[in-house]
């Protein structure tokens, strides 16, 4: 174990100090469990902190050097910090204050469920403190598989963040599919972005070719597909390859709901335009429920939110009979580039104004 708690409460690293400089700092004690700890040197191992009587709890030290470095990164931001903190019922690895904000920072190397992540979250949530959840081991760069617990934090703070060494990377980017997004990574020089930090890098042309390949190979038709999107789209008289332009906007709100985003925007059409005078709420949780998903109140403000304001950039309402309908694939293609390549000037002006 490379870090144990010393005398004066402050946190002592093995891998830095010399057997000499390290004893005056005893007696020391686990910082997961409290126990007593001793510096130990073989022949064949640095020097390290081990328990007296082995309880077999203790990190990796992969997560011992990410906290550390996550700690010097808050530290040179203006916050102090706190290790270990008892909140609740409930252990945080890294606490930070500045001014006014209090902020619980979670550095995840282990396996979670997306019902542990719910519930932490919302734990820590009511007792006053928000929370920032790192994804400890991530490799940036390149097309990343995102586990469940990612995609519920880029869908709730716009954003993932990695750590590495002492400097911390943030993923920006949008939903592909269920587990890959296609993004790109930043180093991150604070934990605030704003929810549209996504399009401002935004490729059209990348986002065209994702929906010509829809366009063009649907889907395998499963029962669900069948049930919810054929089975209704024939009697309109209508292709799956030719639904409207609109149907595939980027939102990376969906990175908390495990369905494809082409196919909910497109379930969600279809329920607009069969119930027109639903209420936009009621669609979308429609929607989710369809899919078998319950969403969260987040979940549908937020969505609702961006879908709105995309529809906004696009000059169209979210009354879904009045989208056109395109007559050939042909034409279906050269909208969809047309359509975002003019997202992405408006995106771009937005950013520079």
């Amino acid at each position: 174990m490379r870090f144990a708690i010393g005398r004066t409460g402050g946190y002592v690293d093995a891998l830095t100090l010399s057997r000499g400089r390290i004893e005056p700092f005893a007696p020391f004690s686990c910082p997961e469990c409290g126990e007593r700890v001793i510096v130990r040197q073989g022949v064949k191992r640095r020097l390290h902190f081990a328990h007296v009587n082995p309880c077999g709890c203790g990190e990796s030290t992969g997560h011992h050097e990410d906290k550390w470095g996550v700690r010097q990164w808050l530290q040179g931001q203006g916050y102090e910090v706190e290790q270990e903190v008892v909140i609740g019922a409930r252990r945080a690895d890294l606490v930070a204050v500045r001014d006014d904000t209090r902020l619980v920072v979670e550095i995840q190397a282990s396996t979670l469920s997306i019902e542990s992540y719910v519930d932490r979250t919302r734990h820590y949530r009511d007792n006053g403190l928000d929370v920032v959840w790192l994804a400890s081991g991530l490799q940036p760069g390149g097309v990343t598989t995102f586990k469940p617990w990612m995609r519920a934090e880029l869908a709730r703070r716009h954003s993932l963040v990695v750590p590495t060494g002492q400097a911390l990377y943030r993923f920006v980017g949008f939903p592909v599919s269920i587990r890959a997004g296609v993004g790109q990574w930043q180093v991150a020089t604070s934990f605030d972005v704003s929810p549209f930090a996504a399009y401002y890098g935004f490729d059209a042309h990348r986002w065209t070719q994702v929906i010509r390949r829809r366009r063009m190979t649907p889907p395998y038709p499963t029962p669900q597909y069948r049930r919810l999107i054929l089975n209704r789209l024939y009697p309109l008289g209508m292709l799956p390859s030719l639904l409207p332009n609109y149907c595939y906007l980027p939102l990376p709100s969906l990175w908390g709901v495990h369905v494809h985003p082409f196919m909910f925007q497109t379930v969600l059409y279809l329920n607009r335009r069969d119930c027109p005078g639903d209420s936009v709420n009621w669609s979308i949780e429609k929607t989710c429920r369809q899919f078998d998903v319950t969403p969260t109140s987040d979940f549908l403000q937020a969505f609702e939110v961006q879908w709105r304001q995309l529809l906004n950039v696009f000059d169209v309402t979210e009354a879904v009979r009045d989208w056109h309908v395109p007559k050939t694939l042909d034409t279906a293609l050269l909208h969809d580039f047309r359509y975002f390549q003019g997202f992405q000037r408006f995106m771009a002006k937005s950013y520079t104004n």
